[in-house]
């Protein structure tokens, strides 16, 4: 059912631009956008919007065996436990796909209420990988992050995030990242904006003690403007 509050309305739009809803939810919209002006919007909105993200993921080429074994355990695996498989390994990806469209709808709130203030939008992701795993998100000086893939720090650790301005030698401490993999910051450092480097490291409890990063970096990406 089409929901007939704009929020509600405005968050299915975008899960239906994100590809996140399940086959019943993507007919019944796909239904509705003939004679739904207010649903037609806000498809048309979320697509202007999430589509510049795309650019932000680099291309990335399948190992030359990839296919070969993806048919080879197809081909041995029964139709039963193959359907099993799938559902359980689809699992994360929806989940990392509804974290995705959970930051992406706080981004695009904000778009709507200060159009003037250009946003900007970091991907962190692990060096050397293309996949992503945060995204940060500019909103009225301050910054949201959230986790878009089940990452979590080694046992007994915390990840915090860290700011590096375009010319700066040292990075700035942004805070620790809650269990959750949700951090808000009210007020980003003065100077901090397009250019800057964003860094995720693995730290003890609480937090650096020196108030610089102590444990390696595994996340990083860099603040642009859509």
């Amino acid at each position: 059912m089409i929901p007939s509050d704009h929020e509600e309305l405005s968050v299915l739009a975008g899960e239906y631009v994100l590809g996140v809803l399940d086959p019943p939810q993507m007919r019944e919209i796909e239904a509705a956008l003939g004679e739904n002006a207010v649903l037609r919007d806000a498809v048309a909105f979320w697509e202007q919007k999430l589509h510049p993200l795309s650019a932000l993921a680099g291309h990335a080429e399948p190992s030359p065996g990839a296919w070969d074994a993806i048919a080879a355990r197809i081909a041995g695996t029964s139709g039963q436990h193959a359907a099993t498989g799938a559902r359980r390994n689809a699992a994360p990806w929806r989940w990392a796909m509804a974290g995705f469209a959970t930051a992406a709808a706080a981004f695009l709130l904000y778009v709507a209420l200060t159009p003037a203030v250009p946003p900007l939008v970091a991907v962190l992701h692990a060096p050397e990988q293309q996949a992503a795993s945060w995204i940060a998100t500019t909103s009225g000086g301050g910054l949201h992050l959230s986790a878009v893939a089940n990452e979590m720090p080694p046992p007994g650790h915390t990840f915090e995030l860290w700011a590096i301005a375009a010319h700066a030698k040292r990075p700035e401490r942004l805070g620790v990242i809650p269990s959750n993999g949700t951090l808000r910051i009210a007020a980003l450092p003065r100077g901090l904006g397009e250019g800057a480097t964003l860094a995720i490291s693995i730290e003890p409890p609480g937090g650096s003690p020196t108030g610089q990063p102590t444990g390696p970096v595994v996340f990083v990406g860099a603040l642009r403007a859509i």
